[in-house]
């Protein structure tokens, strides 16, 4: 376990060092203050606003996030062919993919709580009360986002990076839909349909925007369920990901 942190580390320092992770935290920063320059006819409307639309914004940096640090890591390895001296000598191949995605999962995860320090910042300079909850908020939003970022990964192994976004992209959005949404788009095998959104996630578990920005209370066991939901997905996709690895053949 010591060569998969020793590993991880390294990882992080090199994401830390390109300036795609920072490029996309300075987008998402811009955009909650873009939202919170949107005028509305009173101080209520105007915070249910921020929160909504800041927090959906966070949301899709994460996303953004997960394909810019995830997408090219392996291809890029394997092109500057690293990645073969690496799973042969000082690593396995389930270390090499648990250090690249803890690296880029801290990363992440780093970005995204500081757009939470920002859209606190920002509600506090309007004046608007800052719900209790935005930071489990967040932390739900980390969860999705590490599910995000284990789903990168395993589109990495088997695709180049421009057709990794479309698909991690349309796998997030089917997340995102309801049942009678997803039926809706083959109306024609209802069934079908119905147990295919089974089996996909669900993504409205790590939304709590609309509870947040009306002023509802959420219950800590739902923040502990849905943690535990999405990293039992991520470990899912993770152990996908390591099964198409092992059988990648590297020269």
């Amino acid at each position: 376990m010591r060569g998969v942190l020793v590993f991880s580390v390294m990882t992080l320092r090199m994401l830390f060092r390109k300036r795609t992770p920072w490029g996309i935290l300075t987008g998402v920063l811009l955009a909650l203050f873009a939202i919170a320059q949107v005028p509305s006819f009173s101080v209520g409307n105007q915070g249910r606003f921020i929160l909504d639309f800041g927090l959906f914004g966070i949301e899709l940096g994460a996303l953004v996030l997960a394909m810019g640090l995830a997408a090219n890591l392996f291809p890029h390895d394997r092109e500057q062919r690293t990645v073969m001296p690496l799973v042969a000598v000082p690593l396995s191949r389930w270390q090499y993919l648990l250090g690249r995605f803890l690296g880029a999962a801290m990363v992440q995860a780093s970005a995204l709580l500081v757009s939470c320090a920002g859209l606190v910042v920002i509600l506090l300079i309007r004046g608007i009360r800052v719900p209790e909850d935005i930071f489990p908020a967040t932390i739900l939003i980390v969860s999705e986002g590490w599910f995000l970022l284990a789903t990168v990964f395993f589109f990495s192994f088997f695709t180049s990076p421009p057709l990794n976004w479309p698909l991690t992209t349309i796998l997030f959005v089917l997340s995102q839909m309801s049942v009678r949404d997803f039926v809706d788009l083959v109306p024609a095998s209802p069934d079908l349909m119905r147990g295919l959104r089974l089996l996909l996630p669900h993504a409205d578990v790590f939304h709590i925007k609309d509870p947040l920005a009306h002023g509802f209370d959420v219950a800590p066991q739902f923040f502990a369920l849905a943690v535990f939901y999405g990293l039992c997905y991520t470990a899912f996709m993770l152990s996908l990901a390591l099964a198409v690895f092992r059988g990648r053949d590297l020269k």
